[in-house]
Formats: C-alpha cells, structure tokens, sequence
C-alpha cells in the first residue's frame, strides 16, 4: 500500500501504470488530513531522530564536532535497523488506527 498526500505529480499516468503493474494499493489523504496517519512518524521516526541525537552526543563528548558523511552513514545505519523495524511500524499503524492488511 501507499498512502499519498494528494500532491499531483502522484497521479500521472505513468505513476498509475507503475502501481498498476506492481499491485500496489495506493490510497490518497487530503492534505489538511495527514494528522490521521501522524502516529507512524511518532512510533518510527521520532524515536530514530531521539536514538540518532545521542549517539551524535558520544562524538560531542570527544569533543569532535564535524562529522563526515561516513561517520552519519555509520550512526545512522546503526540506529535505522534497530527502529525501522516490523514490529515498531505496525505499532505506528496501529496508533493510527489503520490495520495492516495481511490476506
């Protein structure tokens, strides 16, 4: 599935062919709507923007305050596979108040 905001460029016709041809389910939010679905960026990406700060604070502590496009990539990884997870996505659905359809 995949949830849109109603921005135009969605909607063209090779994007419709596309998720035709992938059987995707797309669905389209109004923008002033996208409150409903807030609870995935709270249950998955506010927990990495909070994991990723402190492990940035082990590198301030050091006392290195430019990191390298490298060392991102390094914390970043880190951090990303240890939320973006299943389990933490479907808790993020579930938040919502949107069930996962699973046939």
């Amino acid at each position: 599935m995949f949830i849109l905001n109603g921005y135009k460029s969605h909607f063209s016709i090779q994007f419709k062919d596309f998720y035709k041809e992938k059987n995707i389910i797309t669905f389209c939010l109004f923008i002033y709507s996208l409150y409903i679905i807030q609870s995935l960026d709270i249950g998955c990406f506010n927990v990495l923007k909070r994991l990723y700060g402190r492990e940035l604070e082990v590198f301030i502590k050091v006392y290195i305050n430019y990191i390298t496009k490298t060392e991102f990539f390094i914390v970043f990884k880190a951090v990303y596979f240890n939320i973006i997870i299943s389990n933490n996505i479907q808790e993020g659905f579930r938040g919502a108040g949107l069930m996962l359809y699973n046939p």
